[in-house]
């Protein structure tokens, strides 16, 4: 795969195109082969490997029955092995185009721990690279528009294709020289998809786009008016609870209805005739889906929650059945999406320790929104993002709690190994990918 994607091509490669919606949980075998990690990995702590062996011995169908041990979720040598082994694996979505728009923009971020910086080239094309310094090692931070990549340490320049421009006191002109010839910043593997910028630390990574074709039918209303990001602005201090506990809080159908009274009722999991509808996992997936109606067309999110009078006025191309429901996609671990009628709305997920989980969105803190100019254009623009604002915070305050206690109690002796309902499907269905991605690590 191509180490950067032109930027004038959004959408990506979209793949093959299964139906969206479908009744089917989760296909292939029932049964994964035990897998072992190769005898030059570096050995992991004696919990990590327990926890592993615990994984080791479950298979598809056992991790639709039971929750993963809770270890997962609260040793720190866990998240560490995540983050070196899983994440560093993944595609990570870091950001929207709209955030490097311009030849020299620049986005500072972080992918698995590590420093990265997103920028767009003078040739128009966007890249991820790597932030640290390739003289002694120092973090650089975006520059000023217009002037080059610079180490504040020893003030050495790169361009914007990562390549040394600048090495001062570092000997004659020929020295110098050579090093512009051999040194530059690594260039990391990045895709677009639909403007979503994701980058993958793994040079040999299969393609993002193909593993998220289940949401391809979605995007042609929505793009059919030209969609303008919004994008939201990250906590500044972390949520204190794991990673996972924040994505089955997004995925979970069963509780809005108990958790959410007065602002979900509007977009039910259970109602006459409808109901919530899951769509199939595949192997290699990376996105959970679910839909829930709307008890009227037109809705979305207004400022006491999700309701008829939707701050975001729905969007005239998207067809009939789009416009009576919500989508939910989780694209873990690092982007969860609502493909709602006057909007798709975002959140981004930086996880940084076992229980220190950063994010950003109108729930958690402002933005995280594509829309159309036609609405940007509206006179009362930003009234209706505050309620667009307000209703996602009431929403955000029911869940808080929740996050907490569901973290707590994974610390308990009484914790139950879990008993899934039929409404329960999108949390099985993570188990199985990250049952998968598990599995990939211990292969090595």
């Amino acid at each position: 795969m191509s180490n950067h994607i032109d930027a004038h091509d959004p959408s990506g490669p979209s793949g093959h195109l299964p139906n969206f919606v479908g009744e089917g949980m989760i296909s292939g075998g029932t049964h994964m082969d035990t897998v072992t990690r190769t005898s030059t990995s570096k050995p992991r702590p004696p919990v990590v490997e327990a926890l592993l062996a615990e994984v080791a011995a479950l298979d598809v169908a056992a991790v639709q029955e039971r929750m993963l041990p809770a270890g997962c979720y609260t040793a720190p040598e866990f998240f560490a092995f995540e983050q070196a082994e899983v994440f560093s694996r993944s595609w990570i979505c870091v950001g929207r185009i709209e955030q490097v728009a311009e030849p020299g923009d620049c986005l500072a971020t972080e992918v698995a721990g590590e420093p990265v910086l997103v920028v767009r080239g003078e040739d128009g094309t966007i890249r991820a690279l790597s932030a640290i310094c390739q003289h002694r090692g120092e973090i650089i931070p975006c520059p000023e528009k217009g002037k080059a990549i610079r180490c504040p340490l020893h003030f050495w320049t790169y361009d914007l294709e990562g390549r040394l421009a600048g090495a001062p006191r570092m000997g004659d002109a020929e020295a110098v020289r050579r090093l512009r010839q051999t040194v530059r910043l690594p260039t990391l593997s990045l895709e677009l998809w639909h403007g979503f910028i994701f980058v993958n630390l793994d040079p040999q990574a299969a393609p993002l786009a193909p593993s998220l074709a289940k949401l391809e039918p979605l995007w042609p209303g929505y793009e059919a008016t030209g969609l303008k990001a919004l994008p939201p602005a990250m906590s500044d201090t972390p949520l204190p609870w794991n990673w996972k506990v924040q994505v089955e809080n997004f995925t979970d159908a069963y509780h809005p209805e108990y958790v959410h009274i007065g602002t979900h009722d509007f977009a039910p999991s259970v109602m006459a005739g409808d109901g919530v509808r899951f769509t199939e996992m595949k192997p290699g997936d990376n996105a959970i889906v679910r839909s829930v109606p709307m008890r009227t067309p037109d809705g979305g999110m207004m400022k006491d929650g999700w309701g008829l009078e939707a701050a975001f006025p729905a969007i005239a191309t998207l067809p009939a059945e789009q416009r009576r429901r919500i989508t939910f996609a989780m694209l873990p671990p690092s982007l969860n999406m609502m493909f709602a009628p006057g909007t798709v709305a975002y959140t981004l997920i930086r996880p940084t320790g076992v229980v220190a989980t950063y994010a950003g969105s109108d729930r958690v803190t402002y933005g995280g929104w594509l829309l159309p100019q036609s609405t940007i254009d509206l006179p009362d623009f930003m009234e209706r993002c505050k309620a667009v604002s307000q209703g996602g915070s009431k929403i955000w305050a029911q869940d808080v709690p929740i996050n907490v206690g569901m973290q707590a109690a994974k610390s308990s002796r009484f914790l139950p190994d879990g008993i899934y309902g039929p409404l329960e499907t999108t949390l099985q269905q993570f188990n199985v990918w990250l049952l998968e991605a598990y599995r990939r690590a211990m292969a090595g």
